[in-house]
């Protein structure tokens, strides 16, 4: 639609104008300098320069403009693909809005929003003037179609409010809406109004259909052609109104005064937006040639060029969700901080609501918030981007336990996982962003250390500290703990991790002690809650324990463990769905000799297998099962300073995974019928690192307790390569 000669001159002369023109970069602005921050043109330039700044520029993409005309030969066109039909005669109007669209950046002029696109030019009339053939737009919009156009931009119309095609087809409730334009806007034919509103519908197919509203300020219901989906609703798949405003923005960018140069949406206010359609651009008073003006025919070529950079963008999205994105990002945020009504809200779907006016439909178009993420990022775990179940990003990630280490974020490290937000397009994480890095913080070991140990069952020979630390029982009794369970001598400071039953948490055990010759046998049964979860019964299991020797002593044993929550301490989580919980089976072995009265070795290696339970799902394809290991080393001397106190040199490694791959099921993206695509690909487990404990526990009686002091350095902590980490403590328990 031609702007008003009379609002233009008002806005092109204002001290706002004139400053921005004179420092503009926009759209239809030389190139240089920075625009005025008081203009809506600044923040429309900081979004679109956010777009060109990433290499989005619109490059293969095809835009349709239906317009009085265009000179070609301008130099906003050099170079640019530009398919004609019909007779293309020139004109001002259809050439500054083509520039508009697809100016190419040059360094010359201006540059359109899209500036590398291709155009599809059609003329109203091919023999010039205002009349319109409606033929020749017919055969130009399945022409257009056909070539593949994202876009065709409509800056004309009539001057006919929307609101007397209402009121006509509800008084002529046999007619249809062909019908009704043929009545009000021209004697062309309802069969060939049909045939027009058949050829948009088909557009719609491949692309959005943009149309400039009225000038009219006074037609409060928008014009009838912007607002042709309100009556024919197979339009409403990929149609977006343009309405015209003068914005005042601050240095923040937030819009303080909005101004209405055009008429408000109306009844297509739930399909509208608005932009700032004062613009300078190209003439075809020459190739050369520039000039400005205002109108909503300048605001729809915006919209219609920032098509062009999501289909660039997006190719594999379809236009109705390209039309959902520019509706659902549009800025409304300044509605209610300057009182524009809200007349209702659109519902996009997965949580995204947009609300909109009647004014201003939904707000002022952000190029750059139309290609960032919208609404909640996901994982789909399914087939269909429709039909998927959602996990959202911030729960999708995994928590490897210390025995994994680095090695789920290792087996992710340079993977590209497929992610969605609320509108279904695709982003790409970085694999190893998904996994939660564990903190190599000693204070649980501290606690654990310094805590009053459990009181076991089992004779513990304790060679260098008091008979009485321990009860030494015989037959079945029960203890609060089976940590440690099996271990012939005391164990140095903090190192509970270098077993599995480490792994068990709060639980109650049963045992039962015998001397069978030589041998001392025990075996104990225990069931608990996990190291996570608050569910008690989680996890159950047994083992047996052989005991052989005096002064030497070795022993050997096994130990089967259900954990109905975890691998080896990692939980799954609704992305990396590896199973509902594991089995494991493990094989130990120790050995204590003692060299001299206070002067002993002790040493214990464990080995095992865990088997992840329950079928796996999301990311997980498969997981094999995993080996794993760990062992302590040391010397302990005793009466060094004391009678009873004792002196312990140790090395021990925690629980490592030594072996075990998953297969995974990588998202790359979806295609254009919202099938979630996918890659599959091995990935080994083990860590890269192996942590070494090397620590320095005093354990010295003082009166009625015990005082301990303990040092410790972690090389490759947690099984981090290069991760270390230290600790002191110092603990005093006594008996009450």
């Amino acid at each position: 639609m031609t702007f008003d000669p009379a609002r233009a001159e008002q806005i092109r002369t204002s001290p706002e104008f004139r400053a921005a023109d004179a420092n503009c970069t926009y759209v239809g602005c030389a190139s240089s300098g920075a625009p005025a921050t008081s203009q809506s043109s600044a923040f429309e330039l900081h979004n679109l320069h956010t777009a060109l700044s990433s290499g989005i520029s619109g490059a293969g993409q095809l835009i349709a403009v239906v317009d009085s005309g265009s000179r070609t030969t301008h130099q906003e066109f050099a170079g640019k693909t530009i398919h004609g039909y019909g007779t293309l005669p020139s004109s001002d109007h259809g050439t500054h809005v083509a520039s508009l669209i697809a100016g190419v950046q040059d360094g010359r002029g201006m540059h359109g929003v899209a500036p590398s696109a291709g155009l599809h030019l059609t003329a109203i009339n091919p023999t010039g003037g205002t009349n319109l053939n409606l033929d020749n737009v017919i055969g130009g919009t399945l022409d257009a179609a056909s070539r593949g156009a994202v876009a065709q931009n409509n800056s004309w119309g009539f001057e006919r409010a929307a609101s007397d095609l209402a009121s006509h087809l509800q008084s002529n409730p046999g007619q249809t809406v062909a019908q009704g334009l043929n009545a009000l806007i021209g004697n062309y034919g309802a069969a060939k109004w049909q045939t027009y509103l058949d050829a948009l519908d088909g557009f719609q197919r491949g692309g959005v259909i943009v149309w400039a509203l009225s000038n009219s300020e006074a037609m409060a219901s928008g014009d009838v052609m912007a607002a042709l989906p309100h009556f024919d609703q197979r339009l409403q798949e990929a149609w977006v109104a343009a309405a015209n405003g003068y914005f005042e923005v601050d240095a923040a960018g937030d819009i303080t005064k909005a101004f209405r140069l055009s008429a408000p949406c109306g009844l297509a206010a739930s399909f509208c937006m608005a932009g700032d359609g004062t613009t300078r651009a190209a003439s075809a008073a020459s190739d050369t040639a520039y000039s400005t003006g205002t109108g909503t025919s300048y605001v729809a070529p915006q919209i219609a060029g920032t098509v062009a950079l999501l289909a660039e963008a997006f190719p594999d999205l379809t236009p109705e969700e390209w039309t959902k994105r520019l509706l659902a990002s549009a800025d409304n945020s300044w509605f209610s901080k300057l009182g524009v009504p809200v007349n209702g809200t659109s519902d996009f779907g997965n949580g995204v609501s947009h609300a909109f006016s009647e004014e201003w439909g939904h707000g002022v178009l952000d190029i750059a918030a139309a290609l960032s993420p919208i609404g909640s990022v996901s994982y789909l775990s399914g087939d269909h981007v429709l039909t998927s179940d959602r996990t959202s990003l911030t729960e999708m990630t995994v928590a490897p336990s210390q025995s994994f280490g680095n090695g789920i974020e290792r087996a992710l490290a340079g993977t590209q996982v497929a992610v969605f937000d609320a509108l279904n397009r695709s982003y790409n994480v970085e694999g190893s962003q998904l996994v939660e890095t564990s903190s190599s913080s000693m204070l649980p070991d501290l606690m654990q250390w310094v805590a009053v140990p459990p009181s076991h069952a089992l004779p513990k020979p304790g060679l260098l500290l008091p008979d009485d630390v321990y009860a030494a029982t015989a037959g079945l009794s029960v203890s609060a703990d089976a940590t440690g369970i099996f271990e012939a001598s005391p164990a140095p400071a903090w190192h509970s991790q270098s077993s599995v039953l480490s792994l068990v948490g709060e639980n109650v055990a049963a045992i039962s002690s015998r001397e069978l010759g030589p041998f001392a046998v025990t075996a104990v049964g225990f069931a608990g809650q996990g190291t996570h979860e608050d569910e008690l019964g989680s996890v159950a299991g047994g083992g047996i324990n052989v005991v052989i020797g005096g002064t030497t002593r070795v022993s050997f044993g096994a130990s089967y463990l259900d954990d109905q929550e975890s691998l080896l301490g990692m939980e799954p989580s609704a992305a990396f769905a590896w199973g509902a919980g594991s089995k494991v089976a493990t094989f130990h072995a120790g050995l204590d000799h003692q060299l001299a009265p206070d002067l002993e070795l002790f040493g214990r290696f464990e080995h095992g297998t865990a088997r992840a339970s329950g079928g796996t799902a999301g990311l997980i394809g498969s997981i094999s099962d995993v080996g794993f290991s760990a062992f302590q080393v040391g010397v302990r001397i005793g009466s060094l300073l004391e009678e009873q106190d004792s002196l312990s040199f140790s090395v021990a490694q925690p629980l490592r995974i030594e072996s075990g791959s998953m297969k995974l099921n990588i998202p790359t993206g979806r295609n254009a019928d919202g099938e979630i695509q996918q890659r599959q690909m091995a990935a080994d487990v083990e860590p890269t690192g192996r942590e070494l404990d090397f620590g320095i526990d005093y354990n010295v009686p003082v009166g009625e307790g015990h005082l301990r002091l303990g040092l410790q350095y972690r090389v490759d902590a947690g099984h981090v390569p290069d991760a270390s980490a230290a600790g002191i403590a110092i603990g005093f328990r006594k008996t009450f």
